[in-house]
């Protein structure tokens, strides 16, 4: 398992934990074997993760070491966190917990009915 795929588990299962659900957003290109080629996916630049936490979405984007945002990514966070959710890139498992921490705080919990 690539240090990426590993670091997305583990965001994944983290947001579970805390009441929250989350998934990979697979957005890679899918193989058209009648064309030969890649087929684009449905959007470019939607974050590796999303998850919804207490009614707000959030959007985190795993880059590890070179890995750097494209023009699409950057955009996509900056349109989510402009619409009101939460957005943000994750290096590494401690620092997305901060990340995490603060970018949840405030959110007022579920009512109970």
């Amino acid at each position: 398992m690539s240090a990426s795929a590993a670091l997305t588990n583990q965001i994944i299962g983290f947001i579970f934990q805390q009441g929250g659900y989350a998934w990979r957003n697979n957005s890679v290109g899918i193989w058209d074997a009648k064309k030969g080629a890649y087929r684009a996916g449905a959007k470019k630049g939607v974050s590796d993760i999303l998850a919804c936490w207490r009614g707000y979405l959030i959007a985190i984007e795993v880059k590890i070491g070179r890995d750097r945002l494209r023009p699409e990514q950057e955009g996509f966070l900056l349109n989510i966190n402009h619409v009101g959710g939460r957005a943000f890139v994750a290096k590494d498992f401690e620092t997305f917990k901060a990340d995490f921490s603060e970018a949840v705080h405030g959110i007022p919990p579920l009512p109970v009915s």
